[in-house]
């Protein structure tokens, strides 16, 4: 039993050495914090009315550890209140310690961090000015409602940026493309090593499965249908990471470096692994 035990703590701590280690992954999570999220969320406010009282919420938060990197992006912004909701109340009771370690050791504003179900928000109508939503509809299984309660707290032109995974993106299907072609050996190529660096896989029926992954279409047509268009995209990385790129740094380090590159082609959506989707409420 003992030895069962010192097994899985070890293959933790090898999971947490590789991300922390991951050059691709360190950049994916860069991007999508600090440009998909923070810097779309500080045009925002930068654009605002500086006198008015402003809230932010992150839906699916956590432990904050997306919300904490948006709000040091804008921290300079007054006015601006800032809450994190999850299901998960332990998860959010994490956050909450991190708040009150930044406000006491750092002298950081408050972040306010609730439990909270995304289909029934505890948010009075039109009471929101920006949502975040990252990585989280694709987990469930009628996103509709979610998006449809995303409107109804939002004030009229307000904001909700939500990033999901990109089921069309061209690195990917090149891959499935190569997978098929070399009958399955392109797969066990690139996820080789993967199993004895990575957390136990996450399954529909405890709530954390990919059961919503669509094309952007999909997504436009369900944000149109709620009255949350789709105003404008946001491109994300092309990588989100393997123990292939990190076997072989000089082609995920050319990758990462043509990034801002790829940011500017006319096809640059279909080179992103997750799609950022900016939606605004329109006024009636």
């Amino acid at each position: 039993m003992m030895e069962q035990q010192d097994k899985g703590n070890k293959d933790w701590a090898q999971s947490e050495k590789f991300f922390s280690r991951s050059w691709t992954h360190i950049f994916y999570f860069w991007k999508l914090r600090q440009i998909m999220l923070g810097k779309t969320v500080h045009d925002i406010l930068a654009k605002s009315d500086q006198n008015q009282v402003k809230r932010v919420v992150d839906l699916g938060c956590g432990p904050g550890t997306n919300l904490f990197d948006v709000y040091d992006a804008s921290e300079h912004f007054e006015n601006v209140q800032w809450f994190g909701l999850d299901l998960n109340q332990r998860e959010a009771a994490d956050g909450a310690s991190r708040s009150a370690y930044r406000v006491k050791e750092r002298g950081k504003k408050p972040v306010h961090f609730m439990s909270g179900d995304i289909f029934k928000l505890p948010f009075a109508d039109n009471s929101i000015d920006i949502l975040i939503s990252s990585e989280v509809v694709e987990h469930l299984p009628d996103p509709v409602p979610a998006l449809a309660e995303m409107q109804r707290v939002l004030k009229p032109n307000g904001y909700a940026m939500v990033t999901t995974p990109n089921p069309r993106n061209l690195p990917e299907m090149v891959g499935y493309a190569l997978d098929k072609i070399t009958f399955g050996g392109f797969k066990k190529l690139y996820w080789k090593g993967q199993d004895e660096v990575s957390a136990p896989p996450l399954t529909a029926q405890v709530g954390f499965g990919h059961v919503s992954v669509h094309p952007f279409p999909v997504w436009r047509d369900w944000f149109k249908q709620v009255g949350l268009p789709v105003v404008k995209h946001v491109r994300g990385p092309m990588l989100f990471g393997s123990p292939f790129f990190d076997r072989h740094r000089f082609l995920s380090g050319m990758i990462i470096m043509l990034d801002p590159i790829m940011d500017k082609l006319p096809f640059r959506f279909s080179t992103t692994t997750n799609l950022g989707m900016l939606c605004q409420k329109k006024e009636r």
